[in-house]
């Protein structure tokens, strides 16, 4: 019987880490960077967008690419990239240069490169885990982001406000935990499991036609794809309206909106603890989903009407209940998908996920530009959506969830 704590995983795991710490910085930082330079909520929109959309067309190419070649050498040649990749924009922010459509460029860039990187990782990560260990390896998965975005978030926010060149040092930061990943990474032994299938004819579109039937042989998976795709809708709304709802409060400062990201990451560190320490019973995972889905929404709509204190605590929550979504979701859906096809698979659920964020981000960041709305009620109107998504797809199609959510792994 194998271990959970094996050579690859432990590397894969600690790499992840150390990486995340890094990307936790460069990502706060680069949307208040943004946000101060503009001052608006429909340039930070069109930001986040341009960001996106090249991963849409990414996401439909590269699933292919990712079930025939090597994952390991994919993620840790992407990382070697962006340790040198974002030494440059240290240096060049150290200059004091600024450009919003240069950077924006540079945003859609990366949204191509991390796009490659995250069907790789998603779809190596399940091979260095040994068999009977995915819940508790997706428990651990599950706490790289949290840690991170819990020690950097307060970090970021007071670098970037006590000094000039604050963004530049996370920049730099970011670039030392990316060479220290990549190196660790090459250490990685595995046997891959990869689409070795000889075609006749065009290798892409035979590749792509096998993909599209697993959906419509798996409604399941296809539900969970659209599902989410409604939930990053909603999740825009709130990624882009809380920063400048802080920023621009008479009491609140970028601080408070820093410490809420704490709030939310420590609570995902314990759901993680707990999902590493318990398992749920398998055949209720289902029904815990779902009653997590409306909760979380429900939470996220109505969190920043409360007072301070209730706001932390209710993201504290949300983050505890996140994990657990993710937890059910990942290790389901990942032992469930077969080896040869994850790629391909996982590059659609991405693609939908990409869809819902460019939809939502532009339809709220003109209704924050031009409705004059208050951004509370532009979140919550938005979470109607989740809320009518979640009825209409996971309650409805109980059966197929059920046969991917209640399994034992």
């Amino acid at each position: 019987m194998g271990k959970l704590w094996n050579r690859n995983f432990t590397i894969l795991t600690l790499g992840s880490f150390v990486s995340a710490f890094g990307s936790a910085a460069a990502n706060i930082a680069f949307g208040i960077l943004i946000y101060a330079k503009t001052g608006s909520p429909l340039t930070l929109a069109i930001f986040i967008v341009i960001n996106i959309i090249p991963r849409i067309i990414t996401n439909f190419i590269i699933g292919p690419f990712v079930d025939r070649h090597s994952r390991r050498k994919i993620i840790f040649t992407i990382d070697f990239f962006y340790g040198v990749f974002f030494a440059i924009i240290a240096a060049v922010l150290f200059t004091g240069y600024f450009n919003v459509a240069i950077f924006t460029v540079v945003g859609a860039f990366l949204g191509v490169i991390d796009t490659v990187y995250q069907i790789a990782f998603m779809s190596l990560f399940p091979e260095v885990i040994s068999e009977g260990y995915h819940s508790k390896a997706y428990s651990i998965s599950s706490l790289i982001w949290p840690i991170s975005a819990a020690v950097m978030a307060p970090v970021a926010a007071f670098f970037i406000e006590n000094f000039n060149a604050g963004t530049a040092i996370l920049m730099l930061f970011n670039a030392l935990t990316f060479i220290i990943t990549a190196s660790l990474e090459t250490k990685i032994k595995v046997n891959e499991v990869l689409n070795t299938k000889k075609d006749a004819g065009p290798r892409f579109l035979t590749d792509m036609r096998e993909g599209i039937h697993y959906y419509q042989k798996e409604r399941g998976i296809l539900g969970i794809g659209i599902l989410f795709s409604a939930f990053a809708f909603v999740y825009a709304a709130s990624d882009l309206l809380r920063m400048p709802y802080f920023v621009n409060h008479p009491v609140f400062t970028l601080q408070h909106f820093s410490f809420l990201i704490s709030a939310g990451a420590i609570g995902r560190m314990v759901g993680g603890v707990i999902h590493y320490i318990f398992k749920y019973p398998t055949h209720k995972k289902y029904l815990i989903a779902v009653s997590v889905y409306f909760t979380v929404e429900i939470l996220n709509a109505t969190l920043l009407f409360m007072p301070y204190a209730v706001m932390i605590s209710m993201s504290f929550i949300v983050g505890l209940l996140s994990v657990t979504s993710f937890n059910i979701r990942m290790s389901a859906t990942q032992t469930y998908i077969p080896n040869h096809i994850r790629g391909r698979v996982n590059s659609t659920q991405q693609m939908l996920w990409n869809i819902g964020t460019i939809t939502g981000t532009l339809i709220i960041g003109l209704l924050a530009e031009y409705s004059g709305a208050d951004y509370r009620l532009i979140i919550m109107g938005a979470s109607v959506i989740s809320l009518l998504a979640i009825l209409l797809i996971p309650v409805r199609m109980r059966n197929e969830f059920m046969k991917i959510y209640n399994v034992d792994v």
